[in-house]
């Protein structure tokens, strides 16, 4: 049991943390495909990190070790290869 609520928050953090990706980029006139459509391609110098970007570092740094730590001793459920 206790295996499994780690693999679903494991799960969920990953989801979450990549989901908050698609929020972590934009420039000081809007998110980042407004600050593209603005700018043009010169405005790449423009991106910086939103306040999402922390969630999303956090949220993948606890999530990926928590599932490559799952999956690491799954193997020796099944009974070997």
């Amino acid at each position: 049991m206790s295996r499994t609520v780690f693999w679903l928050c494991g799960g969920a953090l990953c989801a979450i943390g990549i989901l908050s990706l698609t929020f972590s980029f934009g420039a000081d006139y809007g998110d980042f495909s407004t600050a593209l459509s603005a700018a043009g391609s010169d405005g790449m110098g423009d991106i910086t990190t939103t306040s999402f970007f922390p969630v999303a570092v956090l949220c993948l740094g606890l999530g990926i070790p928590m599932l490559i730590g799952l999956n690491a001793t799954a193997w020796r459920k099944t009974g070997g290869y």
